[in-house]
């Protein structure tokens, strides 16, 4: 029924997410990182989401490049791909 503020005191802090997973993984806590980084972890049951009803606010993604004009091959098949992965979430939500 509206936003919840949560302080925590974390053990450790990092900004790596497969740092987090790392640590979730040897039973170090609760790490709140997008499902597309545990789906497989998710899926075979090595981890578990717990407080489902709670959702983070969302985050876009983006692609930076130095200009529209003469994009490479490789950075427009890049880009293509990107948009298709995301499009297709092959995470669970």
């Amino acid at each position: 029924k509206g936003r919840v503020v949560a302080r925590v005191a974390p053990r450790f802090r990092t900004n790596s997410g497969s740092t987090c997973v790392a640590a979730a993984l040897k039973h170090l806590g609760i790490i709140l990182q997008p499902t597309f980084l545990l789906a497989e972890e998710l899926r075979s049951g090595a981890l578990v989401e717990v407080l489902p009803q709670y959702r983070s606010s969302e985050i876009g993604v983006s692609v930076v490049y130095p200009t529209r004009k003469h994009v490479p091959p490789k950075v427009r098949m890049l880009v293509e791909f990107l948009v298709a992965a995301f499009r297709d979430k092959p995470w669970p939500d």
